[in-house]
């Protein structure tokens, strides 16, 4: 006997609802139709592009001077990722725009 046949209509009514459920991006493509989305959708977030600098000790933090460049081990060519909180939402890189740091979204995570 197969696990198939010995599964009762609530399994089956259970496995039938898991195959026709909506494809995750299905959802997002939505959220404009929730009813808190006027307000959902002001709420302010702070969004934060990192790139990691390995080796960096408390006495280097110390000895910063105005004017001193950081080394990183990160590529050029390597994009950075963009989150909020621990959530990370997209790839990107950075950018001059008019003499002010940018940041371009590349990809979605």
């Amino acid at each position: 006997m197969t696990n198939t046949e010995n599964a009762t209509p609530d399994d089956e009514r259970e496995h039938a609802a898991l195959s026709i459920a909506p494809h995750p991006a299905a959802w997002m493509q939505r959220i404009e139709q929730h009813p808190e989305w006027p307000l959902v959708s002001r709420m302010p977030m702070r969004l934060a592009a990192a790139i990691p600098v390995t080796k960096f000790r408390v006495g280097n933090l110390l000895g910063l001077a105005v004017g001193q460049v950081i080394e990183s081990a990160w590529s050029s060519a390597q994009d950075i990722t963009l989150k909020t909180g621990n959530v990370q939402l997209f790839w990107s890189e950075f950018e001059v725009v008019e003499q002010r740091m940018a940041v371009r979204l590349t990809r979605l995570a």
